[in-house]
């Protein structure tokens, strides 16, 4: 792999020790290919923010009984699947510094609330 080359880090899991543990987290993993297939609701659950996921992520995930970590790992892989591949090599190198990661996530806030606006227009004009 090249130096302009990278990959994202795998899905978050809840583990894969029980049953339960491997249902959730597949559960998690399906839940996030969706999101990734839908860009406007991906754009909008990333610029909506950490705690309005924690309601709706929680609400719909309700049957798994998914805890706020879970959660809180969803949100930050969406964030990285929302932004261009500059500010996510940027918030990979940040991940083990919550401030950090959060003055990046501010500074791509424009570039994302623009892209779901073109997101929008084009859905509008598609046949």
């Amino acid at each position: 792999m090249s130096g302009t080359e990278f990959r994202l880090p795998d899905l978050p899991t809840a583990g894969y020790a029980t049953r339960r543990e491997k249902a959730l987290s597949d559960a998690i993993q399906e839940v996030i290919r969706q999101l990734e297939r839908d860009r406007l609701q991906l754009l909008t659950i990333v610029l909506d923010g950490r705690d309005k996921w924690r309601k709706v992520g929680g609400r719909s995930m309700r049957a798994w009984r998914v805890d706020t970590d879970a959660l809180d790992a969803m949100f930050s892989y969406l964030q990285l699947l929302a932004v261009r591949p500059a500010y996510q090599r940027r918030l990979l190198a940040a991940q083990h510094n919550p401030d950090v990661w959060r003055l990046i996530m501010a500074e791509a806030t424009p570039d994302l609330e623009a892209q779901r606006e073109n997101v929008r227009l084009i859905a509008k004009w598609a046949p």
